[in-house]
């Protein structure tokens, strides 16, 4: 969908012309498509998202799939097929000595999971010193935190574990198990269906027009179709587009998992919002640098290259800061300076094209795009020494291919119709003219009410990836 002009209103033209507002109310489905009208200002996400049609198709309250939940209306939730093994973080730092973790002694490891099993063999952070875990369960000491009783598997009289290997927020792993003669059972690890959980967001936006406000329109167009819209309309769409840009990037969830929600407003009622694709992310994947090279962004592509969960070429959609898009082209023009052709369009030209628009690079492949709304005046900036804000360096990756089980990584998800629904609230002036006997109200002029309810599903934690400066 794009703009293509502005033409005077035309009450015999437009009858047989469709407007946008009534296009959205036969094919809502093309909602989704009303952001590619911003994308050059801040919509440059979920307008990528439209264009690649990566939007949950078929929902309906209470939809119940293999792989996918509505609950109620607005909570909804995805199988993720995820790691074959899971690992653990110590909680508690255990004092290390060769008194408490000789290779004979039994100590205690809390760890933020009970995954592992009796007799099962953990490995540390090293990967070369494992333990045994004793033939128990693990104990929940308080909540969320399980009590192991392990002992050093060593056959070297007086190792002990080092302290470094044990203290609060070192990672545990699975590595292999170990078992006496005529043992009587094996344990279960069960790692999917992993089952995670987000809530959509209403937002609201209206507009007021007065009855001799200028009847001028602006012309639309998508899939060859075109459409008309009135100043007044876009404006609020814009601001719809900006809202919901927003709430599917950097959106807080508002509820726990146990459904405690909150906020509330002061009539005590419930403001239920989901989290964005930055707060479902994995926080491993949030890197502050202070001047961009070529190994920064290779860093952050091997790191999702690692955390996929596919085996197909990655792609990763990176939107970014005015600073860090400039930054990353004088980047690509020094990978190609010993072979400047591809900087030179053809011959008639007789110019030069440094604008790089993607960089493959070890089979992960990058499509970079600016994202105005991160340099916008009218947003609240923290700045460097140079002035510059510093949002403008700020770029997010987001890994766009699929996941095992063949699913897109990204979605936008929404019920029905709920995506966008918009109304009229007719006065002494309506959208089509004044040729109504009724009107809803005495007002001079008539408002616009739209009412979206979306969400977004990431399907991977480790699938988006955050460079910022400190």
């Amino acid at each position: 969908m794009k703009l293509i002009g502005t033409g005077t209103f035309d009450a015999n033209r437009t009858t047989m012309t469709n407007s946008l507002a009534a296009a959205l109310l036969t094919r809502p489905e093309i909602s989704n498509n009303v952001v590619n009208l911003f994308e050059a200002n801040f919509a440059a996400f979920s307008s990528y998202l439209a264009r690649r049609g990566m939007t949950k198709k078929g929902l309906y309250e209470d939809f119940n799939s293999s792989n996918f939940k509505v609950i109620g209306n607005r909570k909804f939730m995805w199988a993720l097929r995820g790691y074959p093994f899971r690992k653990g973080t110590i909680v508690n730092t255990v004092t290390s000595s060769p008194t408490t973790t000789l290779n004979n002694a039994v100590f205690n490891l809390d760890l933020d999971t009970n995954y592992f099993s009796p007799n099962d063999n953990l490995e540390l952070k090293d990967r070369r010193t494992i333990l045994q875990v004793m033939n128990e369960y693990p104990v929940e000491v308080s909540p969320g935190v399980f009590r192991y009783r392990v002992k050093m598997a060593s056959n070297i009289p007086g190792s002990f574990v080092p302290q470094a290997l044990v203290t609060a927020g070192a990672e545990v792993g699975f590595s292999h198990t170990a078992f006496h003669e005529m043992s009587e059972t094996g344990y279960e690890k069960n790692t999917f269906p992993e089952w995670h959980t987000n809530y959509m967001t209403i937002q609201r936006m209206q507009y007021s027009i007065s009855g001799s406000a200028n009847e001028t329109v602006l012309w639309v167009e998508h899939n060859g179709q075109k459409l008309w819209v009135k100043h007044q309309d876009i404006e609020m769409m814009r601001r719809w587009a900006y809202a919901r840009e927003n709430q599917l990037l950097y959106g807080r969830a508002t509820i726990d998992a146990n459904e405690n929600t909150y906020v509330r407003d002061l009539l005590g009622r419930e403001i239920i919002q989901g989290d964005g694709i930055i707060a479902q992310g994995d926080g491993s994947l949030k890197y502050q640098y202070n001047t961009l090279n070529i190994r920064v962004i290779e860093n952050v592509m091997q790191n999702l290259q690692l955390m996929s969960n596919t085996d197909s070429q990655i792609e990763v959609f990176v939107m970014g800061g005015q600073a860090f898009v400039w930054n990353f082209q004088r980047l690509m023009r020094d990978v190609f300076k010993f072979n400047p052709l591809p900087l030179f369009v053809d011959k008639e030209d007789r110019g030069v094209n440094a604008t790089f628009t993607q960089y493959i690079m070890g089979g992960v492949k990058l499509t970079i795009a600016w994202n105005p709304a991160f340099d916008a005046a009218w947003r609240p900036q923290d700045r460097d020494v140079n002035g510059v804000a510093k949002e403008s360096h700020r770029a997010i990756f987001v890994n766009l291919g699929n996941t095992i089980g063949g699913d897109p990584m990204v979605e936008l998800v929404t019920l029905g119709k709920r995506s966008m629904v918009r109304k009229t609230i007719d006065g002494m002036s309506s959208p089509g003219g004044n040729a109504k006997e009724f009107a809803s109200n005495s007002m001079d002029g008539y408002q616009v009410q739209v009412l979206s309810e979306t969400g977004i599903k990431l399907g991977n934690p480790f699938g988006v990836a955050e460079l910022f400066k400190p």
